[in-house]
């Protein structure tokens, strides 16, 4: 594998992460939205087949959108943005063995 190849695969590969980093945002600000939109419902569902006070629901609905909003960050953008540093090294190292 020359050195253009392994250039445009690490091109694709950060473009993927990206990409996938802004669907998962979109989604999770979605999921958020709708979480406050619909959240009377959401605790009557909730309540009717489980004891929980109101208090409770809203720390998990934060709890579940704060570790959907890490795991996010963690598996997309982070890979994302090491990607993007490996493809600028590979430009420094590149250039300078020319």
């Amino acid at each position: 594998m020359d050195i253009e190849e392994k250039r445009e695969k690490l091109e694709f590969m950060q473009h993927f992460f990206f990409k996938s980093f802004i669907i998962s945002f979109f989604f999770l600000l979605l999921g958020t939205w709708l979480c406050v939109l619909m959240h009377d419902f959401q605790f009557a569902f909730v309540q009717k087949y489980f004891a929980m006070e109101a208090d409770d629901f809203n720390e998990l609905v934060i709890l579940m959108l704060g570790i959907w909003k890490i795991l996010i960050f963690q598996f997309t953008l982070v890979p994302a943005l090491a990607i993007f540093c490996m493809r600028k090294c590979c430009k420094c190292c590149c250039n300078s063995n020319k």
